[in-house]
């Protein structure tokens, strides 16, 4: 209720969920009013809600603006197909309402009724056990009964020893409301009421009538207000604050095609920054941190954890470092892949195909074409570890640029999962494309490697240290009739183990030499190519220039269709910014009271 000037007119305004601001000019109208907002509410069976109905009276010559909320009588028994839970609905509601310890507690208890044993003092006890923030409003005092002015002042059987008091307050008769009685006139009946009455003659003034009701509710009000100030005020700064960051992370209104383009451009363009960033190793900071960590966590036990253990996400934002790890994997596979060439099967098999060839090459000299089908038999296995890599490379980038895309698109955009599906399917396409061109490169660079050929000088270094090393160990055995060499020695990067050799078997250990060393060129050969090319193809050629194409894909027309600023999101702006306004409004007056 507030106060207005004399020369205004009266009113009053009520509304609810729903339902938009109404103004009432006739107060007859105001029943009508608040029962078409509780159906629209609780539904048409007598049921409760938690939303609120806000009713705001205007008028002229009250005594104090005053702002209460009317909660809903306690009801036991449902009726009229009221809900079966109708009394617990009501008093959660209630104690929803009543537990904050700004909140001062009005009941309204009729003056015959035990006050200790009314259940709205009951449930307000819980939560104000002392009863510091409770009063009483006692109705229908025509109808007290014995001792009545000891039980309004807290003495006596059936009193309340409350701090705020009671005040008694006589109700309008059914024939009175049916008249449409004043309020003024309705006051002056309650004065003569008690000064007519002998029950009321010798208690004070302060306890008897609406109007020292309305005095003691608005004088707590102030002191209320006065107390609790600062505590408001510094909420308000907080609610303030989490208004405007909300309001913040809202995406940019877009109204127009041209704010739509600069959007959706700007959008792409930080997609690629990310991308281009990631792709030449640079991380955030949260990213590098977490690596950090993981690194100093480390105990002394597992010191010799290599960093690709460090992070048990394969597929996270470190394309850099994920790529790297995916092409150590597949030299890894393809290393492994090889046969061992010096093992005694591998050496009855060189004897084997040097039997086969008596009478076509001198004997025990390896002829080029026993090289040769060695080699095709290793051959065969290099395509696997290949398409191990170009599918690792395949799944990682669908992942991680999708994973990308969907950081960059706000979560609360309304056109996010509308363009995100158009844009993934761009995406998914642009490395389908890749996916093909890379296996046609790589299938052409291994019909290359079918030819036996290299002029790397690695190849024969090799050759020559390792059978300087068998030359060695030979020695070593001939000289002293047991081994002062280890048969075992590392040749550049791999192990070889000499003890099964034999000079008996001279060509048969060339041509194990040869192909060990051989296949150790290819190896680096096929690694560094495939790497190359999986790079060239889904990085180079794709994920590097994927801004083009999605830049591309659509008119700005279409985008604005898509991204154009749904109508509830134009209002919750429209609120926040309400909001605001009305807050710092109110910040201001507390500030200055």
């Amino acid at each position: 209720m507030k106060n207005i000037p004399l020369t205004q007119t009266e009113y009053a305004t009520i509304r609810c969920e729903g339902v938009p601001e109404i103004k009432i000019n006739n107060f007859s109208e105001i029943m009508a009013k608040i029962t078409d907002c509780t159906v629209r509410l609780a539904g048409e069976k007598y049921n409760v809600s938690p939303k609120p109905i806000y009713l705001t009276v205007y008028k002229k010559d009250i005594q104090a603006d005053l702002t209460l909320i009317d909660l809903p009588g306690i009801t036991r028994n449902p009726i009229n197909g009221q809900s079966k839970t109708i009394y617990k609905d009501i008093v959660d509601l209630i104690e929803i309402y009543i537990k904050p310890q700004t909140a001062i507690v009005l009941h309204v208890i009729p003056s015959s009724v035990d006050f200790t044993t009314s259940e709205s003092i009951q449930l307000a006890k819980k939560n104000d056990p002392h009863c510091e923030r409770q009063l009483i409003a006692v109705s229908k005092i025509d109808k007290f009964d014995k001792d009545i002015g000891e039980k309004l002042q807290g003495i006596g059987p059936g009193s309340m020893v409350l701090k705020l008091g009671c005040v008694a307050v006589l109700n309008r008769t059914q024939e009175e409301i049916d008249q449409n009685i004043p309020f003024d006139e309705m006051r002056r009946r309650e004065q003569q009421f008690f000064r007519s009455k002998k029950a009321f003659e010798n208690i004070p003034e302060r306890y008897l009538g609406s109007g020292q009701l309305v005095k003691r509710l608005a004088l707590i009000q102030q002191e209320r207000i006065r107390s609790t100030l600062p505590s408001i005020i510094d909420e308000l700064k907080k609610e303030i604050k989490s208004k405007k960051s909300e309001l913040k992370q809202m995406p940019p209104p877009v109204t127009s095609e041209m704010d739509c383009w600069v959007l959706y451009t700007d959008l792409i363009k930080k997609y690629r920054e990310i991308i281009n960033a990631r792709v030449h190793g640079v991380y955030d900071n949260e990213m590098q941190l977490k690596i950090e960590e993981s690194i100093f966590a480390t105990t002394d036990l597992s010191r010799t954890v290599n960093l690709t253990q460090l992070s048990n996400d394969r597929f996270d934002e470190r394309i850099a470092f994920q790529l790297y790890n995916r092409q150590k994997e597949c030299r890894e596979k393809l290393h492994n892949s090889f046969t061992h060439f010096f093992s005694s099967g591998y050496q009855k098999l060189v004897l084997k195909l040097l039997e086969e060839n008596a009478g076509v090459a001198l004997p025990n000299f390896p002829s080029f074409s026993i090289i040769e089908r060695l080699y095709r038999a290793e051959q065969s296995k290099f395509r696997k570890p290949c398409e191990d890599l170009i599918e690792s490379y395949v799944e990682y980038s669908k992942a991680v640029l999708i994973k990308i895309l969907n950081e960059v698109f706000a979560e609360e955009t309304s056109y996010k999962d509308q363009i995100i599906h158009k844009l993934t399917d761009i995406i998914l396409r642009a490395i389908d494309e890749s996916e093909e061109r890379c296996h046609n490169d790589i299938t052409k660079m291994l019909e290359i490697e079918q030819r036996v050929f290299t002029l790397n000088h690695y190849y024969m270094d090799t050759v020559n240290k390792i059978k300087k090393k068998y030359q060695e160990y030979n020695d070593s055995v001939k000289l002293n009739g047991n081994t002062k060499v280890s048969p075992k020695f590392c040749i550049n990067d791999f192990v070889i183990d000499v003890s099964g050799l034999s000079n008996e078997h001279q060509a048969a250990l060339d041509a194990q030499i040869a192909m060990s060393a051989y296949c150790r060129v290819v190896e680096k050969r096929i690694v560094d190519q495939v790497s190359q090319l999986c790079y060239h193809w889904f990085i180079t050629r794709c994920a590097l220039v994927l801004d083009s194409k999605l830049s591309s894909a659509f008119t700005s027309a279409i985008l604005f269709e898509w991204m154009r600023e749904p109508f509830d999101q134009q209002q919750k702006r429209e609120n926040l910014k309400k909001s605001i306004d009305a807050m710092e409004r109110a910040l201001a007056m507390g500030q200055n009271a």
